[in-house]
């Protein structure tokens, strides 16, 4: 018999796998017809700045509303905003024409949206898991959003060339409704963390949770080495492309064709983390993933143009290890920080990498435009070593998830 705790968690993620699945393919669809469009570059990063900064910066507060009120609530609210959002673009693409403006705002739009949703979906997991679980459920959930990333522009190139853009951008409306039955169906608990009736303090809230992160030094510490880590390898899936066609002289099948063995090795990884659930010790799983992770870095930065399926199989390398960082990291915020604190924890620390993300992507847009790509690749796989370094160097990290800590840095 099927513990009553997987099946919330199943029935739950099951309708957030609709709902992520839907985004992406609408949000291909959008960018590709911008593509098509406009034909610029300029408009296209204005696009992801849209589709990230709001998240970004709003999360920094989201987390507070996540810790005061039912995240059921707040999951089922912010989804069906999102699919109100997409009803709106729908509607403004009924005559066969739509413009930039719509889009742009639209994809702000479900930014904001996903800045209340994401603490909360991610907050919910520990209040109806076993802490000894919450590895495996993180690998698991890493593993649906994986699933959408291979499936989602396959089934979006169909569907945009042969169906109206109106239709596609209302299957993320559908997907939405998909997330709020999965919501419902699961008959969670009331999912609140702190105090039924207390009024929300935004502000004190919020700085009441940043001193708890600062306060759990260890989770300070990760945080920051997250942060830069995300500067050096966040700009390595937007230079992909450029490194398979321009340095190794492949043609665009072949650019897919890494671009697939990254999600696979990434399902692959989240598959085995899910089953497993790493190391009793979870510190032990973070480093070992990212010095693997530095290291392929290091090596495809020295390969010679010849070396294109060396470069496929390193690829496939990085995407396996990848979950045995995020995913386990997540497990070990669930698992340390207190349940009324956990939803400004999980803001803030998501807040901290996601605003690192753009700075690495200047620089690397300035940087390897001069100095090549490969040099690139070598400077992120050296410093992500150093973050590997620093795990384990610095002892409230190194020793956080003893046996013998309690967690509280």
């Amino acid at each position: 018999m099927i513990p009553h705790w997987k099946r919330k968690f199943v029935i739950l993620w099951t309708g957030q796998a609709a709902s992520i699945l839907t985004s992406m393919i609408s949000q291909y669809a959008l960018i590709w017809y911008l593509t098509y469009l406009t034909g610029s570059a300029a408009v296209l990063s204005v696009a992801t700045i849209a589709a990230m900064l709001p998240q970004g910066i709003l999360s920094l507060f989201t987390g507070a509303f996540a810790d005061r009120f039912d995240r059921r609530i707040i999951m089922m609210a912010a989804d069906g905003a999102i699919g109100v959002v997409s009803l709106g673009l729908v509607a403004a693409a009924a005559d066969g024409t739509l413009t930039t403006a719509p889009i742009l705002i639209a994809l702000a739009l479900r930014s904001v949206g996903s800045a209340f949703h994401s603490p909360c979906i991610q907050a919910v997991t520990p209040l109806i898991a076993p802490p000894e679980a919450l590895s495996r459920c993180a690998g698991w959930s890493q593993g649906i959003q994986t699933v959408s990333m291979l499936l989602s522009p396959a089934i979006a190139a169909v569907l945009y060339e042969h169906v109206p853009l109106s239709w596609v951008i209302a299957l993320d409306t559908l997907g939405a409704a998909f997330a709020i039955c999965g919501v419902l169906a699961a008959r969670l608990p009331v999912l609140r963390a702190g105090a039924a009736g207390r009024k929300l303090r935004l502000w004190s809230d919020t700085v009441e949770g940043f001193r708890v992160l600062r306060a759990k030094r260890w989770l300070w510490e990760l945080c920051l080495i997250c942060a830069l880590f995300s500067v050096a390898f966040m700009p390595i899936s937007a230079l992909y492309p450029l490194m398979s066609i321009e340095y190794f002289a492949v043609s665009t099948e072949g650019a897919a064709l890494v671009e697939t063995v990254w999600s696979v090795g990434m399902l692959a990884g989240s598959v085995i983390l899910g089953i497993w659930g790493g190391t009793r010790n979870k510190i032990i799983t973070m480093a070992g993933s990212v010095f693997l992770l530095g290291t392929t870095l290091v090596v495809t930065g020295l390969l010679p143009p010849a070396a294109f399926w060396v470069f496929v199989a390193l690829t496939a390398l990085m995407g396996l290890s990848a979950p045995f960082f995020s995913s386990v990291f997540m497990a070990l915020i669930q698992e340390k920080v207190e349940g009324e604190y956990l939803g400004r924890v999980l803001g803030l620390s998501g807040a901290i990498m996601t605003l690192a993300s753009p700075l690495g992507l200047a620089a690397s847009a300035v940087f390897a435009e001069k100095t090549g790509l490969t040099l690139w690749f070598l400077i992120a796989g050296v410093v992500t070593l150093a973050c590997g370094g620093l795990i384990v160097a610095l002892p409230s990290v190194r020793s956080c998830d003893a046996p013998s800590e309690n967690g509280t840095g």
